[in-house]
């Protein structure tokens, strides 16, 4: 029997793929859109970078100027006080310091080499060394000798803010002690102020008593002490007479360890503070300080000078600031130095990748203005 065999026909397909070079191709695009996207992340994250850390610098500088221009504002500041208040404290006691209680509410120090129209380059950012000065020879206070960085001027604010304290049944016997309304809450030690309710005098003096007691006592004891413990007082004070107490601040550029960030300090040199400084922003590398004198009738800064060029505190009316405030991270893509003008003076840094701000500020002296 014969067989025959059917071959059913199936329609043929031709086969489809990528040939080499078209693969080629497509990888190359395929890089070139890659490359294009860690091109856009990158530009991106380094926008990012800087932008924030600008942002953190804003933040230090609205801080930093916000309270330099409050307190530069206040100096000299005793209520409505006219004249300077009787200085009851012992200037022969140990702790007595004219630059504190007989400042005038401004003194500075300018840094060697820093004056108008110098150029300082910035090689150590190390706290100890450096010289300061200023033109009636004021020596520069011992609480912080070896806390500054040199190059950067300092300045200290004296004056009086109001304390929450009440007076009753003044005038009165002992006539060395006010009467208060309750505790006064004013710790012993402090130097504070009265003044009268007319305006017409005022005290200043060290407060002997404690802080739960309820009298402002002008006794023996302390530092620098009352030179006078048991007499009265200079004005008369009824239960209208205002009470101050008397702070004198130092403004300065320190560094607390060596791999720490330059930053602004404060602290207090009288002896209601603790002897220890205070870091209000960090980030700031330089300060640099201009001061309007006035030598006109009228009251206004005629010249602006630095501390080196001051003769009589009295006649400063005004402070002029520059600070460079710098990053806390490296964000730019590489190292330089720059080169900055506060106030006059051109300031070169360190070369690294940090980016830096000036925030610069003039402030009249409220008391001064008057």
């Amino acid at each position: 029997m014969r067989v025959f065999n059917y071959q059913i026909g199936v329609p043929r397909q031709s086969q489809s793929g990528l040939s080499l070079i078209e693969l080629m191709i497509a990888m190359a695009l395929g890089l070139i859109l890659t490359l294009g996207v860690v091109q856009i992340f990158l530009a991106s994250s380094q926008t990012y970078r800087i932008s924030d850390a600008l942002g953190k610098v804003q933040e230090n500088i609205r801080f930093s100027m916000g309270t330099l221009q409050y307190d530069a504002r206040m100096a000299g500041h005793f209520g409505c006080l006219v004249d300077e208040p009787v200085n009851q404290l012992n200037t022969g006691g140990t702790g007595y310091d004219e630059t504190i209680y007989e400042n005038p509410g401004v003194i500075g120090w300018e840094a060697a080499n820093t004056g108008v129209g110098d150029a300082f380059t910035i090689t150590t950012l190390a706290a100890g060394s450096g010289t300061w000065s200023n033109g009636p020879g004021d020596t520069v206070p011992t609480n912080i000798q070896d806390q500054m960085i040199p190059g950067t001027d300092f300045i200290v604010l004296s004056g009086a803010r109001r304390a929450d304290v009440e007076l009753t049944g003044n005038p009165g016997n002992p006539a060395n002690a006010l009467t208060t309304d309750g505790n006064s809450g004013i710790e012993q030690g402090t130097v504070i102020t009265v003044v009268s309710s007319d305006c017409s005098g005022g005290d200043l003096f060290q407060k002997s008593s404690a802080a739960n007691s309820s009298s402002l006592q002008k006794d023996s004891g302390g530092s620098p002490g009352n030179v006078n413990p048991s007499g009265g007082f200079a004005g008369e004070y009824d239960d209208d007479a205002a009470v101050y107490v008397f702070t004198s601040t130092a403004y300065f550029i320190g560094k607390r360890c060596a791999t720490c960030e330059p930053a602004l300090f404060r602290e207090r040199l009288d002896a209601g503070g603790t002897g220890d400084a205070v870091e209000l922003a960090e980030g700031v590398e330089n300060m640099q300080i201009l001061y309007g004198v006035a030598t006109g009738v009228n009251k206004g800064a005629d010249t602006y000078v630095t501390a080196t060029n001051v003769t009589d505190w009295n006649g400063v009316v005004s402070v002029r600031m520059a600070l460079l405030f710098r990053s806390g991270d490296n964000v730019t893509d590489t190292a330089e130095a720059g080169v900055f003008n506060l106030a006059s003076t051109e300031i070169t840094t360190e070369s690294d990748r940090r980016t830096r701000v000036v925030g610069l500020s003039t402030v009249g002296i409220r008391n001064k203005l008057e």
